[in-house]
């Protein structure tokens, strides 16, 4: 019996052929989304018109739609140029916001933070830095830098547009050291404090104060006492300190026994619909803690708040104050 090898080298030559086109392929793309690169970014937006913006954003928007004709293969090369780039710092953080919406499988999570960590804020959109420094603390990156870069920028607002809120810097980084875990979050606040420049230190101080930490409280109070902070950041504090006292000794809402009060802040942040499934606002809830539970509870306190920021929203934040709030008065007890 005899048979043929031609059908197996047409074959072989089929998957060779098809193999070698992708590639050249992606190649193709890789080099049209350098030519683009070349061509429309190099430049910084701060100081731009808002005409000149709308002009350059038109431009940018041919880069970014040539990427998603391919994501994949525009993936892997935006991923290289975010890496070998040093000297085009809007580019590094607007190819890595464009990676996360192409890189569908979140294999190139490092190249994101790497452009994060290339940029200057003073080029960006503020709103779109913290989602994004919030999404790779989700994601288990290390965003300490990112965020003291947020809390040491003088005159730092962050302007939410979906909920209609402006956030200072310290109010905006809430979110993200929520994120990192009281931990981290105490020893970057603490680091801020001793190598920061003077809006860091002053934002961390009034952080820190929020942590509500033993470590962090006994640092603010010798900072305090020696003078080591602006006065209006040490009055700042002890207003906030006094003011939680004041309106928690005051409260004459709320009878629910503490096992009750436990019971729902473990269940936090609950389902939709459900009675808890917010706290800033629930007056009954909030007195009853603030009368039944005591500096022993504190750390269910905690626990409750590393759950109030799920996302960004003024909602979040406002939970997240009102359980710091709880956690404050029921440590000083």
């Amino acid at each position: 019996m005899s048979f043929s090898l031609k059908p197996y080298y047409r074959n072989l030559t089929a998957v060779v052929l098809s193999f070698f086109t992708l590639s050249v392929s992606a190649q193709s793309l890789c080099d049209k989304l350098h030519s683009l690169k070349n061509k429309y970014y190099g430049f910084s937006p701060n100081g731009m018109t808002s005409a000149q913006i709308e002009v350059k954003s038109a431009d940018l928007d041919k880069f970014w739609d040539l990427a998603k004709t391919d994501k994949p293969a525009a993936a892997e090369c935006i991923r290289d140029m975010i890496m070998t780039e040093n000297n085009d710092p809007y580019f590094c953080f607007d190819a890595a916001t464009l990676l996360l919406s192409i890189d569908d499988k979140g294999r190139y999570i490092n190249a994101v933070a790497e452009g994060v960590r290339k940029c200057r804020l003073k080029d960006l959109q503020l709103e779109t830095y913290l989602k994004v420094v919030h999404f790779l603390g989700k994601k288990g990156i290390d965003i300490s830098q990112f965020t003291e870069r947020l809390m040491s920028e003088p005159n730092a607002t962050v302007f939410l547009t979906q909920h209609v809120i402006t956030l200072s810097a310290a109010d905006a980084s809430l979110f993200l050291y929520n994120e990192m875990g009281t931990q981290k979050a105490e020893e970057s606040l603490l680091e801020i404090l001793k190598n920061g420049n003077p809006t860091g230190r002053a934002n961390a101080a009034i952080v820190l104060s929020q942590l509500s930490t033993p470590k962090g409280d006994s640092v603010l109070k010798v900072l305090m006492t020696n003078k080591q902070l602006p006065d209006s950041i040490t009055i700042a504090i002890q207003k906030e300190w006094e003011s939680v006292k004041t309106e928690f000794e005051k409260c004459n809402k709320g009878s629910m026994p503490r096992e009750e009060v436990i019971s729902r802040l473990k269940a936090y942040p609950g389902d939709i619909g459900s009675g808890d499934v917010e706290i800033a606002g629930n007056e009954e809830l909030i007195c009853s803690a603030s009368k039944s539970l005591t500096s022993a509870d504190a750390e269910v306190v905690r626990a409750a708040r590393d759950r109030s920021t799920p996302g960004l929203s003024d909602e979040a934040l406002y939970d997240y104050i009102v359980l710091s709030e709880i956690l404050i008065y029921v440590r000083g007890k």
